[in-house]
């Protein structure tokens, strides 16, 4: 058994699925799961329940999971001695359209294991982002999936963003589990203008001939959020992790709006930080 396997054995409990707990190392799956096995075979016991769709922690599990917390912020304690003040700093920065609430839940997790590193976070433009990579002002930056200079950076897989219809609990649409693009026929709607989907929500719309009642044009999510809540009309935003109060998200069934978010760190960047970051 290793530090490593218990990182894995932390990543998977979170994520609940070994593809994507994987890709956050980032390591190919077969070693993920090898990882998983070698540990579960050193404590002898099961420490998930596997079934084709879910993968969630055994009795054992949820009793090693804090242990295994405890022990990696112990090991990061270690670390921590032997570390300047500037490397105990991580500073990442964030696509000012992509929705906040969908990376607090990693930072927490982040720090409730490397509690010794502080975070700094910014939200700006791809293009400030990068200008601030490249000066090592940011060891990291979320931004929309695309094609960079391997040559300079490295990235992996961050998150996805799915626009779900977003009702106020009130909206009789709130009682459904699903629903198709044409039920937003008629309804006032606040426009997401900032969201990088808005194209094609509104290609497929016209496609489809949905006519919306648009009653207000917004570019901060907050402002969307806000209005759906208070019952001011509907929307199509993205889920997060957090639940919104006031807000029911409803899946579409007859379309998929889904945009693929990255992280990205400049490959000379030697940041303790930043690789404790690279590693969770």
């Amino acid at each position: 058994m290793n530090l490593q396997f218990l990182k894995y054995f932390v990543l998977l409990a979170e994520y609940k699925n070994f593809t994507r707990a994987a890709e956050k190392i980032p390591v190919v799956q077969s070693t993920f799961s090898a990882g998983i096995k070698k540990l579960e075979e050193s404590l002898d016991v099961n420490l998930f329940h596997r079934d084709k769709r879910n993968v969630r922690l055994s009795p054992e599990g949820q009793r090693l999971l804090p242990l295994a917390k405890k022990m990696l912020a112990q090991w990061h304690e270690i670390e921590n001695e032997f570390a300047d003040g500037e490397n105990r700093l991580l500073r990442l920065g964030l696509l000012d359209n992509i929705v906040i609430e969908a990376v607090v839940p990693m930072f927490r997790n982040y720090q409730e294991i490397y509690g010794q590193y502080q975070v700094k976070m910014i939200e700006s433009t791809l293009v400030e982002l990068f200008q601030k990579l490249d000066q090592e002002e940011l060891d990291g930056i979320f931004i929309e999936k695309q094609d960079i200079d391997e040559e300079f950076y490295a990235s992996r897989p961050a998150f996805s963003e799915r626009l779900d219809i977003a009702v106020s609990h009130q909206n009789p649409l709130a009682a459904a589990s699903s629903l198709p693009l044409e039920a937003l026929e008629g309804m006032p709607f606040i426009e997401r203008t900032n969201c990088p989907l808005f194209e094609e929500v509104t290609a497929q719309m016209k496609a489809k001939k949905i006519k919306v009642n648009p009653v207000f044009q917004a570019q901060n999510n907050d402002t969307v959020t806000s209005l759906v809540s208070a019952g001011v009309g509907v929307s199509l935003a993205a889920q997060t992790n957090n639940m919104i109060s006031g807000i029911k998200f409803i899946p579409l069934s007859d379309a998929l709006f889904v945009r693929e978010l990255i992280f990205v760190w400049k490959k000379s960047n030697k940041s303790r930080a930043l690789k404790s970051f690279i590693s969770f």
